[in-house]
């Protein structure tokens, strides 16, 4: 009888294990029809954020690339300074800054409020289809945008 008892315990430990290993794996983040669903922070999944709201003043970089491509116009002729943004509206009311780009007339350049939300994740409720986890970067949301040029034309929007 007590040998039955211990092959129950030892097989009893052993499945445990096995369910706490299965539970460890690495944080993904959710994705539903290939769209970002929630804030994701990949490397600092605690990561709250702690930043004041600020004003930034972006150009889009068209790099052929499935990555960020905002970056501060202050430093656009320093490459080594640069910093690489995803931006995320806070509600849909606003302008979709990574729509502004037409494919062709460059520069794109927008001035924008809010806060760093992520400092390695995706913006949420977008279409990232071809992104990889390496991707992740520092993610601006924000609450107000302003059209500085867009193209070769002005905007006052």
């Amino acid at each position: 009888m007590n040998k039955i008892k211990n092959i129950l315990t030892i097989l009893l430990f052993s499945l445990t294990l096995i369910s706490c290993e299965q539970t460890k794996t690495k944080s993904i983040p959710k994705v539903k029809n290939n769209v970002y669903i929630k804030k994701d922070a990949i490397d600092k999944p605690d990561f709250e954020s702690k930043s004041k709201i600020e004003t930034l003043t972006l150009i889009y970089n068209a790099i052929s690339c499935t990555c960020a491509q905002w970056t501060e116009t202050r430093f656009n002729s320093i490459p080594d300074k640069k910093v690489y943004y995803w931006l995320e509206p806070a509600t849909q009311k606003l302008i979709n800054a990574d729509k502004l780009f037409n494919g062709e007339d460059l520069p794109v350049i927008i001035k924008i409020t809010g806060q760093i939300i992520s400092e390695k994740g995706f913006p949420r409720n977008q279409n990232l289809t071809k992104v990889g986890l390496e991707e992740a970067g520092k993610v601006f949301r924000y609450t107000k945008i302003e059209v500085i040029k867009n193209g070769q034309k002005k905007n006052d929007r």
